[in-house]
């Protein structure tokens, strides 16, 4: 009898502990970050602002920015060389490995990739400045043998629905090369025909197993891709466009590149433009020596001194899918330049 006084007691104590936990699933939301970067008029960047100079929407409603901090974090960087780019702009960078590393601090970390036909990489993640320029010899050698130009794949991306939903019109009327968000991935519409190209420029790929290195990395620490290239595409990728960008943006990682040959010349209508503006990262022209010197330092000091704001949504996605969610971050002065990543995917 006492045992089956016992019984009837726990019933409702357990009916209200499962009650209270789903109450709780329900109602918990994940704290969104959001790396900001904040330029004036002349792109230089403007520190010591505080969390009262932002404000946060989220598919246009306004976020109460819960968590802010102006500290600066350490880097895991994925340095990227494109050795299918032309002889002059590698030859132009063969001397400035040196300043390549020279941003990056005793805290940071930094791992180097080539590509051209097929993905490289040449050293694991490591602090040791270096052993990272000595993994770049192999750059040298192909450098001084590479013909001045090379044939120009096509580096106008399809714009899959998330990149097309977080940057407006950017693909929209642009000389024809605006994309079907229905079309296959991987498939262009270029301007003119593309030239036949003598191998394949494997750009899709090599970003996204710089991503996937950089996905192992602790918590903690800023994820950027710095990548030096054309920006051209050709050949057979085995990843697309829309796969790089759904990954670049479900693990926070940055894109920052230093483009040269004609991919200087695309800007944000570019794969690395379009990339680096969806991620919260920048584009540098890199036509002279002097300007991918600039654009190096330059990339790291942004990447590093950024602001995090935080917020927790108060959208809830709705019939148990995922939602592409907009995030714009405005300062409170009207000039100025605000950098930051332009969305995510909020889990139900």
């Amino acid at each position: 009898m006492a045992r089956y006084l016992i019984a009837l007691l726990a019933v409702p104590a357990l009916v209200w502990m499962l009650e209270a936990q789903d109450f709780q699933i329900k109602t918990r939301v994940d704290l969104v970050v959001v790396p900001t970067s904040v330029q004036d008029s002349t792109g230089k960047l403007v520190t010591g602002l505080a969390q009262k100079d932002f404000t946060i929407f989220e598919d246009g409603q306004p976020q109460a920015i819960s968590n802010f901090s102006n500290d600066p974090q350490p880097l895991s960087a994925a340095i990227v060389i494109d050795t299918g780019m032309g002889g002059i702009s590698m030859r132009r960078l063969v001397p400035l490995f040196i300043s390549v590393t020279a941003g990056f601090s005793a805290l940071d970390e930094m791992a180097s990739f080539r590509y051209d036909h097929f993905v490289h990489q040449l050293s694991g993640f490591t602090a040791n400045t270096d052993e990272l320029e000595k993994s770049f010899d192999i750059v040298k050698t192909i450098a001084a043998k590479q013909p001045p130009t090379v044939p120009q794949g096509s580096s106008f991306p399809t714009a899959p629905r998330i990149v097309q939903f977080l940057l407006g019109g950017l693909f929209s009327g642009i000389g024809g090369a605006a994309e079907s968000a229905t079309g296959p991935p991987g498939a262009r519409i270029p301007t003119v025909a593309p030239m036949p190209a003598p191998q394949s420029r494997v750009l899709y790929d090599v970003l996204y197993e710089a991503a996937k290195v950089l996905e192992t990395r602790p918590t903690g620490r800023r994820r950027i891709i710095f990548i030096v290239s054309d920006g051209q595409v050709s050949g057979e990728n085995a990843h697309n466009f829309d796969e790089v960008t759904q990954l670049l943006l479900r693990d926070d990682i940055q894109l920052f590149a230093v483009t040269a040959d004609s991919g200087a010349f695309e800007g944000r209508f570019g794969v690395l433009g379009s990339l680096a503006l969806a991620t919260g990262g920048e584009t540098y022209r890199g036509l002279t020596t002097r300007s991918m010197e600039e654009a190096f330092g330059r990339i790291t000091e942004q990447a590093r001194n950024q602001y995090v704001l935080g917020y927790h949504s108060t959208n809830i996605p709705t019939a148990g899918l995922p939602v592409v969610r907009k995030i714009i971050v405005k300062g409170s002065d009207p000039n100025w330049k605000v950098i930051h990543r332009k969305g995510y995917t909020q889990a139900p």
